[in-house]
């Protein structure tokens, strides 16, 4: 039974930051200790001394479009290697590949990539190969979403829903296993029947870049729509005579959110505001990070469109006068930072980014540090420098 002890750490959980480690066995996590309670009797290849570095969940990106140059729709199995690889030195253990509006044919091309790849990822967990991030599912942002509130995406590859159920099977998964999430606007035509349906086959539907009124919010929670993308960007801004859905997914206490806390999609003092209203139990943190991230600043092809990334802030390079920001380039290591630096304490940006997301996609096993979940962890400096992480229990990065 293979063992791995991590010690001499801070370890970050729900309620706090206490020094101790964890013990893992058999790809799962056996203990979590105070630094007194220590096991001993292990050899030193067993253990690993974290001089005193965080120890956390690994962060789990239910909305990533890619970085490091490779976009998820338009790759192949060695392209999400090294997205995976880039991600782990990021302290992403888990991600959801999101897809942007496309034509049938990139749609399936791409879901056939991430199913094969995440097939072969399965099979190398159990044959103890190394590790890196893994991919947990499909994440489709559209197409089913309004045309008013499109953002930075294409809308000749927006649908509705009108022609029944076989017109949704690209969509769903081939086995329990293959999760999958979609982001709509339950006010297109069949919205509400189109969530109903995708929570039927085990898809679970979100809200976003909609225009949504609050009846129709309603609607879409009672068929299945609990959560919104990206919030508040691509909704209707809040509007005292018509709140939308600003105003009901503030208000919700059964409805969760997640927010790019890149900074520039959001004003420092509008996260202070979703977090005193959501709080960190109903508050994840994602990416949204496209093709760009991690390579600087310059001009990018995105989508078939040319993507202006400045001072860490993208936008459509043709239409630089417009507001429109076309995704994030930061990592969810990077979000954590910028949450804990407008005064969020340490442990409640580290569940945001772990715990959260882990529910809200379903997942069963990641993100939080207990005994049986599985040995996906991270080990961070007080700078949110990933130096160490592990999957299923054994190393899987070191930083150099």
């Amino acid at each position: 039974m293979a063992t791995l002890l991590l010690y001499n750490a801070r370890v970050v959980l729900k309620d706090g930051v206490r020094p101790g480690g964890v013990l893992i066995r058999d790809r799962r996590i056996d203990s979590v200790f105070s630094r007194d309670q220590t096991p001993v009797g292990l050899s030193t290849s067993d253990s690993v001394d974290l001089g005193g570095a965080f120890l956390a969940p690994g962060m789990i990106d239910i909305h990533i479009h890619g970085s490091a140059g490779i976009d998820v729709q338009d790759t192949d199995a060695a392209g999400l290697r090294a997205l995976s690889d880039f991600l782990i030195a990021e302290g992403v253990t888990g991600y959801f590949p999101t897809f942007v509006p496309s034509d049938d044919k990139v749609y399936r091309e791409a879901t056939t990539t991430i199913d094969l790849f995440m097939r072969q990822q399965r099979k190398d967990e159990l044959s103890k190969r190394s590790g890196t991030a893994r991919v947990l599912g499909i994440h489709f942002e559209g197409p089913f979403v309004s045309k008013k509130r499109c953002g930075a995406l294409q809308i000749e590859h927006f649908r509705t829903y009108e022609d029944g159920p076989a017109t949704l099977n690209l969509f769903f998964g081939k086995s329990s296993s293959d999760r999958r999430l979609m982001t709509l606007a339950p006010e297109i035509t069949g919205g509400t029947a189109l969530v109903s349906e995708l929570a039927r086959h085990g898809v679970r539907p979100f809200i976003g870049h909609s225009q949504a009124d609050h009846e129709c919010l309603d609607r879409a929670f009672m068929a299945g729509a609990r959560h919104i993308t990206h919030f508040p960007n691509a909704l209707d801004p809040l509007h005292h005579r018509e709140p939308g859905a600003v105003a009901w997914g503030l208000l919700r206490d059964d409805v969760t959110v997640d927010c790019i806390a890149d900074l520039h999609h959001l004003h420092p003092d509008m996260l202070r505001l979703i977090y005193k209203s959501k709080s960190a139990d109903r508050m994840a943190l994602i990416s949204d990070a496209i093709k760009p991230a991690g390579m600087g600043d310059g001009e990018f092809l995105v989508w078939g469109e040319p993507i202006a990334v400045k001072d860490g802030r993208t936008a459509l390079a043709r239409r630089p006068e417009e507001s429109t920001i076309a995704g994030s380039v930061i990592s969810i290591r990077q979000a954590v930072k910028n949450i804990v630096g407008i005064g969020i304490p340490i442990h409640r940006a580290v569940y945001m980014a772990t715990t959260v997301p882990a529910r809200i996609a379903g997942l069963e096993g990641f993100g939080s540090l207990e005994q049986g979940m599985f040995g996906d962890l991270i080990s961070f400096d007080d700078d949110f420098e990933v130096r160490f992480a592990t999957i299923a229990g054994a190393p899987a990065y070191r930083r150099p």
